[in-house]
Order: C-alpha cells, then sequence, then structure tokens
C-alpha cells in the first residue's frame, strides 16, 4: 500500500459509503454513442478498464435531458423510459468493479450543440459553440412555463438514471451550460422571479434540486456541480458568488459539490492546458469547501496522486477529480495505491488528442476521433487489446531508427510485445524535439513523458545506444528482422527565400533548432518566419527577454496544428509581449541594405533594423535510410516526422505516438 493515507482514506455522500477520494469525473461521450445517442461497446470498454483500478466515484459526462431532434452526437440522451436498458448495460458492467458509478445531468443552453439552444434571455455565448458546422442553431428564450417544463425533465432522467442502477447524479450547473447561464448576470437578464437579483438568478437550479431529489429519494447520492468563477472579464459568476450559493445547495439537499471554473470565450479556460498550474482550480474549491459540511471536490489539472493527496490532507477538498490523467493512464489509481508512482503515465494537458480532436471531429459533423496524446488506445480499448509478451515465443530482432518520441514508442510497444529490440540515437540523449518543445516558456512540461518512456524501455530490455549513427555496415552487421525508420525531420529555408537571404549579411540567419539546441544568442529585432505551432512557440521563446518579435505566416491562421486550448493561452502570451503577426505573406524580400519587407495581400510591411531571422516553417522528413533499409530485405517501416511533417495533423505529439503505436503493435 501507497503512503496515500488521506487519498485512499474511505468517506461518505449522503447514504453511499465511498472507496477512496479519487473521482473519475464526467466526460463527454459524444465520440462513443450510436446513432440514437446510446452507449456502444466502445463506452463500455472504456469505463470499465478504468474501473478495474477501482477509483472510489466514476461518472458519465453531461448527459442531456431535454428531447431534441436529431443529429445528436455529443452526449448520451435521458429524455425517454426507451433510453433505460441500453444505460443499465453500461452501469451493471461498470459497477461489478465496485466504484460508485454517476452520470450527469445538463442542457448545454447556447454552449452546447443542439439544434434548439435554450437560454435565460438570449444572449449568445461568448465563442462559437462546437455544433456540426452543417446546422446553425436556433436560441430559444424559456418562458416561466418553459421553466417548470425543464425543471420537470431533468427529475425525470433522473428518476430513469435511478431506473438504470446509477448510485448518484450530479447537476451539472457549471461552463455556462443552460443552469449556469441562468446564474450568470453576464447571460441572465430576466426581469421575472428568474432574473435580476442573486436570490431570483438561483432559483432556478434550487428547484431543479428539489425536484431531482425527490424524484430519486434519499438512498440515491446528489451533487451539483457550479463555477467557482466564471473568468469572465466583467459580469460574471464570482467565487464570492459560489460561496454565497453553496450554503443554498447543501440546505436544499445537495450532497456534495464539484467546483470548476470557466465559461467559453473567458480568457481563462475550462479545460485548461499545460499554461495552467496544476491544481489550477483548486483554490476555488478550498474557498467553497469553508462555507460547507458537506464534501466538495476539486478538479483542473490534478494529474499527480502525491499531489491529490496533499489536497485533502491540507483539507483543500474531499474529493480529488482526475478525469484527463486517468484518460492518460487507467491504471493510474491501482499504481497509486500500490505506490507504483514511476511507472505512471502523466498527463501533459496538451488536450490534442482529447478536448482538441473532439471539437475538430464535432465541426466535421463525425465522431469517433477522440484519442489521448500519450495513450492512443484510449476509446479504442475494445480492439486495441495489448497483451505483454505475446510474441515471446516467437520473437523478433527489431531495429528503431531515432530516439524520438516516434522512436520511443515503437521501441517501448514492440519490447512489450517480447520482441528483442535495439534503439539506436544519433545524439547523446534520448527525446528528439520533444526537448526542444520543453524550452519554450510555460511548456516545460511536455518532457513529463520522457522519464516514463525510458523507464519503460528499460523495463522490457531494451538495448538503448546513444551517439550511435546507423548506416549500411551496421545494419548488415545486426541483421534485424523489422527496421523502424524514426530519423524525425529538419528545417529548412523555404526555395523562395533562398536568394534573398544572400543580401542579409548583416542579420543573422538561424534554424529553429540550432537556436534551441545550441542557446544561441540573438541580435536587434527578430523575424520569425513560420506562424504554425513550431514558429508561434520560437516568438514566445524569443520575446522572453523583451526582445522586439515579429511573426510572418504564409496562410490565414497561426499555430493551427496546436489544440485550440493551448492556442489560446499561447496566442495571449505573444500579444502581451507585443509580437507582432502578420498572416497571408506570400514573399520576404530582403534588400542589399538588409531593409526586410513583408509582401502580403493587402500591402507591403517594412520591419526596422531586424538583427535575426528565424526560420521555423518548413520541414522536410529525414528518411535516407529507408531505401537502404528496404534494398537489404528488411520489413521496413517509416514512423514519425520521417513519415509526415506536412498534412494536417502530422509533426505533432499527438500523431506521432498514435502512428508508431499503431505500426508497432502489428509486429
Amino acid at each position: 500500500m501507497s503512503q496515500l493515507t488521506s487519498l485512499f482514506s474511505p468517506f461518505r455522500i449522503g447514504s453511499m459509503e465511498v472507496e477512496n477520494r479519487i473521482m473519475l469525473p464526467g466526460m463527454s461521450a459524444g465520440t462513443m454513442l450510436d446513432g440514437d445517442a446510446q452507449p456502444t461497446d466502445e463506452m463500455i470498454a472504456y469505463f470499465v478498464e478504468r474501473a478495474k483500478a477501482r477509483p472510489g466515484l466514476m461518472a458519465i459526462g453531461a448527459s442531456t435531458v431535454v428531447p431534441q431532434e436529431p443529429p445528436r452526437k455529443t452526449s448520451i440522451a435521458l429524455d425517454h423510459d426507451k433510453r433505460i436498458p441500453a444505460i443499465k448495460r453500461l452501469v451493471d458492467a461498470v459497477r461489478a468493479y465496485g466504484p460508485k458509478f454517476g452520470i450527469q445531468l445538463y442542457d448545454g443552453g447556447v454552449q452546447g450543440a443542439d439544434l434548439v439552444q435554450l437560454s435565460p434571455s438570449g444572449v449568445p455565448a461568448n465563442a462559437a459553440a462546437v455544433g456540426d458546422a452543417r446546422y446553425k442553431p436556433v436560441i430559444k428564450i424559456l418562458t416561466a412555463e418553459d421553466i417548470a417544463q425543464v425543471v420537470g425533465y431533468f427529475a425525470a432522467a433522473a428518476r430513469r438514471c435511478k431506473a438504470a442502477g446509477f448510485d448518484f447524479v450530479e447537476i451539472h450547473a457549471g461552463h455556462g451550460y443552460l443552469i449556469s447561464a441562468f446564474l450568470s448576470p453576464f447571460f441572465n437578464r430576466r426581469t421575472d422571479d428568474y432574473g435580476g437579483s442573486f436570490e431570483n438568478r438561483v432559483r432556478f437550479m434550487i428547484e431543479i434540486l428539489r425536484a431531482v431529489k425527490a424524484a430519486v429519494g434519499p438512498e440515491m447520492g446528489v451533487g451539483v456541480k457550479i463555477n467557482g468563477d466564471d473568468f469572465m472579464r466583467e459580469h460574471g459568476w464570482s467565487l464570492a458568488d459560489a460561496c454565497r450559493f453553496a450554503p443554498m445547495l447543501q440546505q436544499a439537499g445537495a450532497d456534495y459539490i464539484s467546483v470548476t471554473a470557466g465559461v467559453m470565450g473567458a480568457p481563462r479556460l475550462t479545460i485548461p492546458p499545460l499554461y495552467e498550474k496544476q491544481g489550477c482550480f483548486t483554490d476555488l474549491a478550498e474557498a467553497v469547501k469553508k462555507t460547507v459540511t458537506i464534501p466538495v471536490a476539486t478538479i483542473g489539472r490534478i494529474k499527480n496522486p502525491v499531489m491529490a493527496n496533499e489536497l485533502v490532507a491540507d483539507g483543500k477538498a474531499d474529493i480529488i477529480c482526475m478525469g484527463r490523467a486517468m484518460i492518460a493512464d487507467s491504471e493510474i489509481v491501482s499504481k497509486a495505491r500500490r505506490g507504483d508512482f514511476e511507472d505512471i503515465r502523466f498527463c501533459l494537458a496538451d488536450c490534442r488528442g482529447c478536448a482538441d480532436q473532439e471539437m475538430r471531429s464535432i465541426k466535421r459533423g463525425i465522431a469517433g476521433q477522440v484519442s489521448c496524446v500519450v495513450n492512443p488506445r484510449m476509446q479504442r480499448e475494445s480492439v486495441c487489446i495489448d497483451i505483454e509478451g505475446s510474441a515471446r515465443a516467437n520473437p523478433k530482432k527489431v531495429l528503431v531508427i531515432g530516439g524520438g518520441l516516434a522512436g520511443l514508442e515503437a521501441a517501448r510497444r514492440t519490447a512489450f510485445s517480447g520482441h528483442h529490440v535495439t534503439l539506436c540515437e544519433s545524439r547523446g540523449w534520448l527525446g528528439g524535439q520533444i526537448r526542444y518543445a520543453a524550452m519554450i516558456p510555460g511548456r516545460r512540461e511536455i518532457a513529463d513523458m520522457l522519464p516514463w518512456y525510458e523507464r519503460q524501455i528499460k523495463k522490457y530490455g531494451v538495448d538503448v545506444r546513444l551517439n550511435t549513427t546507423v548506416d549500411a555496415a551496421l545494419l548488415e552487421s545486426l541483421k534485424p528482422d523489422v527496421v523502424f525508420v524514426a530519423t524525425g525531420s529538419v528545417p529548412q529555408v523555404p526555395q523562395n527565400m533562398i536568394e534573398s537571404i544572400g543580401n542579409a549579411e548583416n542579420i543573422d540567419i538561424l534554424l529553429i533548432d540550432d537556436l534551441l539546441e545550441e542557446k544561441i544568442e540573438t541580435r536587434g529585432n527578430i523575424l520569425v518566419i513560420g506562424g504554425d505551432q513550431i514558429g508561434m512557440q520560437a516568438a514566445d521563446y524569443l520575446s522572453e527577454g523583451g526582445a522586439k518579435v515579429y511573426v510572418a505566416e504564409a496562410h490565414n491562421h497561426f499555430a493551427q496544428k496546436l489544440a485550440a486550448n493551448d492556442r489560446w493561452y499561447l496566442v495571449a502570451r505573444t500579444i502581451e509581449k507585443g509580437v507582432q503577426r502578420f498572416k497571408n505573406v506570400h514573399d520576404i524580400e530582403i534588400a542589399e541594405n538588409g531593409t526586410v519587407t513583408l509582401v502580403t495581400r493587402t500591402g507591403r510591411e517594412k520591419l526596422p533594423e531586424i538583427g535575426t531571422i528565424v526560420f521555423a516553417s518548413e520541414r522536410r522528413s529525414a528518411r535516407m535510410l529507408v531505401e537502404v533499409a528496404k534494398s537489404k530485405g528488411y520489413d521496413t517501416h517509416v514512423i514519425g516526422d520521417a513519415f509526415d511533417v506536412t498534412s494536417e495533423d502530422a509533426g505533432t505529439i499527438f500523431a506521432n505516438i498514435a502512428q508508431a503505436y499503431d505500426t508497432a503493435r502489428r509486429i
């Protein structure tokens, strides 16, 4: 047993005895539903795999209670009794492993994806709601009669959840969804009994809570999820409001309160990326906890069980929600319980595989593409069944060329199967470009995966050879059965710039990899050529010391390959530091006197006193060994940046690990 005695202590929620303080909070289930918004076998496999680790509590994410016309792809529907049998199949499968299992009741309001979006007073979302781009939603302002009907929908949905066998329900009143919009003076501008004063704005939520309690009785737990802060610039729901509201929820019958934060379009996001500190919302929960005696849950970038234990031990929260942490490593609870901390695969809060991938798929009108940057099995648990040592009876000799993320994943996965693996890396260290990425301000945590990979390949006996460049002679001496070419990519100067830089005698010309690896000092004002994920991160890095930085991007958007959550913070950081961005730059002229001019669709922009130009746009796959390996008859696979670095999803951590995993598991 680990020493996390506070985290693994039992407690009560209403009439429920709960084994420990860890909760898998509700995640959006849209990509694991069938055409009638019901659970699939894949959803069952996802929840069962995590239930086996025995967290104290688990919940299905925001599930709709108000009847809506199809298409609905983003949440389980709880709007009819016909839903009960399919949901019960999921509940029975999860409860067999012991966790208390619940589900969130919600309506998305103007921040949902329904075709008819309910609203207290018609104020639209601050940012475009995530929905199928082919459909334009209609906003419906609720009348008093409509409100009573919606209250009834919540109660009826709770009754169905009880019939399906859930242990508890959680009413979702955060994130700018319908109930949250009633709470907020920004969204709620009504003048009747449901708007205006604080007491009127909370009335809708109190009525829902009382109706739900009456529908399920005292034996079923009922929690409420509220924002500790909307993070709006003005007129939003605040921490003072949350602290005032919490005792009212307790008096109305809430068995616990979960404290979250943020609404769409606010400066700080509900799903925080790695730019936010770990435990970024715990101060909100701590403040709310002081106002009530019922349990309080906290959420927000809590990925380390040691930190989770400290939060409970210090009295800051009673329940620790570890959503993305359990997506990244489905066994994190059992590993923490036995003290096997070094074996935990930590969430990076990169968001590219989970939140961002879901938004991209919904906007395209499709589903099923949500995954995890570090765990490519996520939502494929029923089909990607990994068995340690499955190839041990007939192992192959595997050579992995390159120790970046793709190479590390290929080495790990093939060695896990029982193959004899040799990994050769030309540098004296492992990690490839992830080492550079971790040098960017606010992104050091992105390298958290490297110690895990190093331990995994050691655990499974990979022969790691650093400072080793593979050539034809080494290939011949090793005689592998399988070769993975994971030699990455290299930055290059765009063809149309080669002639121009000949005039840059007094300007330092740098490639981004050299800048970071050699920690080269720049001079003068800096022009970064390329405004995708690498270029924008380079601009953030270069502007830290107060240098004036310009970014020239050939296309219409910046940092497109980054997750939207990451991009939101990164762009804000560069704006705050005075970085100037230029998009649709189709030519860059460097005069003989060194003057730099950007040519865009709208005109010409001269940049003063450029002393350094950093190329951070185009990259070329490095795959010089592919033909050599193939010519010798080896089963050769190209992975990571060496396979593709130019297409829409290529060149990302998400793409490289996933492709390496999928290729390696077939060996």
